[in-house]
C-alpha cells in the first residue's frame, strides 16, 4: 500500500518542484515570467507524469506494454491529467515563492 501510492506521490512532488525550479531559471524576472513558469512547469509536468504512469504499468504488466501505442497514450495523458491533483499544489507553492529567489528584480 505505502509503496504502490506514497512513493510515486512523494516522486510526482519532487519532480514538481526540480521542474519548476528549473523553468524559472529560464525565465524572466517579471509578473508575465511567473505566469509563464506557471503555464510550462503544468505542461511538463503533465507529459512527465503521462511518461511516468507509462513507465510504471511497462514496469507492472510488460504485456499491457502494447497499450501505449494503440489508444494507450490517451490513457496515460488523462492519467497524468489526474495526478494534478499530486502535483499541481506543490507546482503552484513553487511558482508563488518564486520572487523570494529573483536577484535582479523585486516584486
Amino acid at each position: 500500500m505505502i509503496a504502490g501510492l506514497l512513493i510515486p506521490a512523494a516522486a510526482l512532488g519532487a519532480l514538481a518542484i526540480l521542474v519548476t525550479r528549473g523553468v524559472e531559471r529560464v525565465m524572466p524576472e517579471t509578473l508575465a515570467g511567473l505566469v509563464l513558469t506557471a503555464l510550462v512547469g503544468a505542461l511538463l509536468m503533465w507529459l512527465l507524469s503521462a511518461g511516468f504512469f507509462a513507465l510504471w504499468y511497462a514496469l507492472k504488466a510488460p504485456g499491457a506494454a502494447w497499450l501505449i501505442g494503440q489508444t494507450g497514450a490517451h490513457h496515460f495523458m488523462l492519467l497524468g491529467a489526474q495526478a494534478a491533483l499530486i502535483w499541481g499544489p506543490v507546482l503552484v507553492l513553487t511558482v508563488s515563492t518564486a520572487p523570494r529567489r529573483w536577484r535582479t528584480n523585486t516584486w
